[in-house]
């Protein structure tokens, strides 16, 4: 008699159905609204944001090869000032400029120690000594230093352009900055501007210069 009454009332029935049929409605609403909200999500997501140096890298790979970097763009306004220097004592200064305090990065502290002046960077809870010998290499040896010091967040390559100039010019990218402008401009265009340092001055007089000087 129940079985007769719940599965033979039309009107229970019709209830049911009337029932499945907003359920399935408002589960479409739902997945449409949060599919939306996802959407607008992605598209508002603010984008990675680049280097102060990340314009400066791409033009300078972007030039045609038979252009010399040093005299069309490395001392233009808005490049001039993205380049670590030797020449002006200042490359530590300017890499702190560039980049400490930006997207969590910290800030690289020199300190002259002991009786026999001796040059130490630290980063973080690293710190290396920058073997200076009080010589016109002193300032290469402090890049050199400061590369192996904040490789993991900005590597620092050598201007090949600049070997000729008095004073040398070296440009800092984060690593993936530098993998990304390898993927838009090939990496031999990319080796032909910049080279990779090595972690001694001896070796840096072997491969880099006479690179240069051959190119």
């Amino acid at each position: 008699m129940m079985c007769e009454f719940l599965f033979g009332n039309s009107h229970y029935n019709d209830g049911i159905r009337l029932f499945d049929h907003r359920w399935r409605t408002m589960k479409r609403r739902l997945f449409i609204f949060l599919s939306t909200l996802l959407i607008k999500g992605s598209a508002s997501a603010a984008p990675r944001l680049r280097s102060p140096s990340w314009r400066t890298a791409r033009a300078m790979a972007a030039l045609p090869r038979q252009k010399d970097a040093s005299e069309h763009l490395m001392l233009k306004e808005g490049h001039a000032d993205k380049f670590l220097r030797t020449g002006d004592g200042e490359a530590v200064e300017r890499w702190n400029e560039l980049f400490a305090g930006k997207q969590d990065v910290g800030t690289v502290i020199a300190t002259v120690e002991g009786s026999r002046e001796q040059l130490f960077l630290a980063y973080g809870s690293s710190k290396l000594q920058a073997p200076v010998r009080h010589d016109r290499d002193d300032e290469t040896v402090v890049v050199l230093t400061l590369n192996r010091l904040v490789k993991d967040v900005t590597e620092i390559r050598f201007c090949i352009d600049s070997a000729r100039s008095d004073d040398l010019a070296f440009l800092a990218l984060p690593p993936r900055e530098w993998a990304a402008l390898e993927a838009e401009f090939g990496v031999p265009a990319v080796a032909r501007r910049f080279i990779q340092l090595p972690e001694t001055m001896a070796k840096f007089e072997v491969h880099a210069r006479p690179y240069h000087q051959t190119a």
